[in-house]
């Protein structure tokens, strides 16, 4: 057996991240304390510091302060608990809430069940490469819009909205502006000194912390209602005994990527573009998805017409190589991914759509790879069409 397949190589972090080394030793530490934050006790103050401390670190991700951190149990948590807990307290009195086309499905399925309350939802529509236009969200306006919400980076295609654009447009509007920002902390900067969002979400499992913690930023001064009551955790904002060590990870992988990030970013670029490029000799009739420039340096969506990416997925991890799959799947079937349909893309590109996104540990020698069997992997998955540069279809 080739060794290299017992070395495997992680290309789906979009959507799980290996959990950094520091992050893990601070949850060893919060594990060891046994003390509850809202006890005033000796354990309970040392428990209170750790989660306190992983506030500070958090809030050093996106440049904001502590005290506009709040913890919570994911990204979805966040999205939803912002678009219902922002509208309710909201200083602006209406029942008109803005989302693009190609948000999360946390955001889209918190609207619809806004519309069945009541509201009124405006779903802006995007261009072939996932971004919105500002002038068209502007347009979507009206004197009862009480939100937008508009993500910073599509986790789907790598997509990276104008969020400081938009964010500065709306709130001249007099109107809230959220972003989630799930699938950008840990891949790019985030100044919320420079951007003017009322609220921004985060899940720490994306930037090498654990999965069952994220956090909402709500700027100071911005009053939102509680989506969950019966306790005073976190200011009286979010009942509910905290994850100390799920926070204490957050914190401590948001801290340690705020200071390498810089340094980060080119190597992905680089990576990424390396990949793309291989493909692209590779495989000529493969289409890459997103925006050529405005996207996640360590993203890469990929289409290959006529493929089933389910069984693509599956094939490539018994090479040793696991990769995100771009389309919904169903216990009985894929669904084309609303992102894509939303992009103008067919069933066929659709439903051959994988992700490759690469993280902390990512290597040259791990592209190379990746580049080797690919192809070949591809071209037994494809139903009619898509061969790999150099081969031929004759069956002789």
């Amino acid at each position: 057996m080739d060794d290299r397949r017992l070395h495997r190589i992680y290309l789906d972090q979009i959507n799980g991240t290996p959990l950094l080394p520091q992050a893990s030793e601070a949850m060893k530490e919060a594990w060891g304390k046994g003390g509850n934050p809202s006890s005033p006790h000796a354990e309970g103050r040392a428990a209170n510091g750790l989660k306190e401390r992983a506030r500070v670190g958090v809030a050093s991700l996106v440049r904001a302060r502590g005290e506009e951190i709040t913890f919570t149990s994911s990204g979805t948590e966040a999205n939803a608990w912002a678009l219902t807990g922002l509208t309710k307290a909201g200083t602006r009195k209406g029942n008109h809430l803005v989302v693009s086309a190609v948000e999360h499905p946390s955001i889209l399925q918190t609207a619809r069940r806004m519309e069945k309350e009541g509201w009124k939802v405006t779903a802006v529509p995007v261009d072939r490469a996932g971004r919105v236009d500002p002038a068209a969200v502007e347009a979507a306006l009206t004197p009862e819009t009480a939100l937008v919400s508009i993500q910073w980076a599509n986790s789907e295609v790598g997509t990276l909205q104008p969020v400081g654009e938009l964010a500065r447009r709306v709130k001249a509007r007099g109107i809230l502006f959220h972003t989630d920002a799930v699938a950008a902390a840990g891949q790019l900067p985030i100044d919320l000194k420079a951007v003017p969002a009322d609220a921004l979400s985060l899940a720490a499992n994306t930037f090498g912390g654990p999965p069952g913690a994220g956090a909402l930023f709500v700027r100071k001064g911005v009053r939102i209602l509680p989506l969950f009551v019966g306790g005073a955790q976190e200011d009286g904002r979010r009942a509910g005994t905290e994850n100390l060590a799920g926070i204490v990870g957050m914190g401590e992988a948001a801290r340690v990527m705020a200071r390498e990030l810089p340094g980060r970013i080119p190597g992905w670029i680089g990576l990424r573009d390396r990949l793309s490029r291989g493909i692209e000799s590779r495989l000529p009739e493969a289409r890459l998805n997103g925006h050529p420039t405005e996207r996640l340096p360590g993203h890469l969506s990929v289409s290959l017409p006529g493929a089933d990416a389910e069984a693509l997925v599956l094939a490539l991890d018994r090479e040793g190589i696991s990769v995100g799959i771009g389309s919904a799947c169903t216990a009985r079937a894929m669904k084309a991914s609303h992102v894509l349909r939303a992009m103008g893309a067919d069933d066929a590109h659709a439903l051959g759509t994988i992700t490759l996104t690469l993280g902390v540990e990512t290597t040259e020698e791990e592209i190379d790879r990746v580049l080797e069997i690919l192809p070949r992997v591809a071209a037994g998955q494809i139903k009619g069409g898509l061969t790999p540069a150099g081969s031929s279809r004759d069956s002789r």
